[in-house]
């Protein structure tokens, strides 16, 4: 009877702990193992917009003058979506209707607007979002949220890790003693506490959109482009050294999340340069996070701490910059567009960031070897496996 006491106890112990998934092949795009059950997930609900038809309206200005001179390239896949799945997009941006266009900037949960750069998007008819589709693709057995939470978390773990807020879990030990002086930090806000002491800045996630899914917090819907927007804007932010005169620009932006995150520290000159599409999404979002006054757009004039400028408008008029910046764009790009951007780099700049996989047809390497005066230091990105970050100067 002792011993089935004894039993029984142990067995409600054990039952009272979360079973852990079944990783399978996913367990290849984590740094480390997991320590913990999955964090909440959760997804922003609807906000109120304000008054962003002034906003709107110059989105939609801007669009026009630079889609009017835009020379989209047949290889590109961005130009065969805008023909097919974005064209709904196009229109209403293209057209004289503020508050159409204002809906879908307000809601791109709803269309493919985003399809291709960020999280928040309605795939297009047969697809899946990409982040779902990879998770699914490596695990067969276990439903893809929970691993989703993994993946998040693992990538918020190595922000804090790269940083030096957290140490680095060494696996050639008992494996119960792997990560053992982070165990009292685990949640989603306590991993943030870390990052916040070591970068002295408070962090928020702005969530204008509905429809995000990412890691609960106390300070916003974190998703997965977040994540990793810190971590670059921490490098430029490095690389800036506190100077005010510090110029970025950044070839192929997303959302604009790690311009976003750049400005909260400290980058107040940051020039994104991005197809007309992409430029519609980035200065609605940063015009909506950081006020519409932060923000110039293609045609405007004056200056503004973050200029949003269509490609079409690149050239030896955009001035110098100390640091141009691209991540997961360039081996994206056909060959043509990406080698006339690292001909412009050469001629703006003495000092590129690029964070980028080699999975595709050419490298970032490509670009840079055949100059022998190009100094490159590279290795492994530190928040996404299958990436390479390569600091590049002459």
């Amino acid at each position: 009877m002792q011993f089935m006491r004894r039993f029984m106890s142990r067995s409600s112990m054990e039952e009272e702990v979360p079973a852990r998934p079944n990783l399978e092949h996913f367990a290849w795009l984590l740094n480390s193992a997991p320590s913990a059950p999955p964090n909440p997930l959760a997804c922003s609900p609807a906000v109120n917009h304000g008054n962003d038809l002034p906003l709107v309206a110059r989105v939609m200005a801007s669009y026009k003058r630079s889609f009017d001179r835009y020379r989209p390239t047949t290889e590109s896949m961005w130009e065969r979506d805008l023909a097919t799945i974005k064209k709904e997009i196009h229109d209403a941006l293209n057209g004289s209707n503020t508050e159409k266009a204002a809906m879908i900037l307000r809601n791109p949960a709803e269309t493919t607007f985003f399809w291709g750069f960020d999280a928040i998007a309605k795939a297009p008819p047969g697809a899946i979002e990409p982040h779902e589709n990879v998770i699914k693709q490596l695990n067969k057995s276990e439903n893809w949220e929970p691993l989703y939470s993994l993946w998040l978390m693992n990538g918020l773990t190595s922000v804090a890790e790269a940083l030096g807020a957290r140490r680095v879990p060494y696996p050639e030990t008992d494996p119960h003693q792997v990560g053992v002086h982070e165990k009292t930090a685990q949640s989603t806000d306590q991993v943030l506490d870390q990052i916040e002491a070591a970068l002295t800045v408070k962090l928020k996630f702005p969530n204008p959109f509905p429809g995000e899914l990412g890691l609960a917090s106390s300070r916003g819907i974190v998703g997965f482009r977040s994540i990793h927007a810190i971590y670059q804007a921490w490098r430029i932010a490095q690389l800036a050294k506190g100077r005010p005169d510090f110029r970025v620009m950044e070839i192929g932006a997303g959302l604009g999340r790690t311009a976003y995150f750049a400005n909260i520290f400290g980058v107040k000159d940051y020039t994104i340069v991005d197809i007309p599409l992409s430029n519609a999404a980035q200065a609605y979002f940063l015009g909506r996070v950081l006020g519409p006054d932060c923000i110039r757009v293609s045609g405007e004039a004056g200056s503004a701490q973050i200029n949003v400028m269509s490609a079409s408008d690149i050239g030896p008029s955009a001035g110098r910059f100390d640091l141009i910046v691209n991540i997961d764009s360039w081996t994206e790009m056909s060959r043509d567009t990406a080698e006339a951007y690292w001909k412009f780099a050469r001629s703006a700049t003495n000092a590129v960031l690029s964070i980028n996989h080699e999975h595709n047809g050419f490298t970032v390497r490509d670009l840079y070897s055949k100059d022998a005066d190009v100094t490159a230091r590279r290795f492994p990105y530190w928040t996404r496996r299958g990436y390479v970050e390569e600091y590049l100067t002459w």
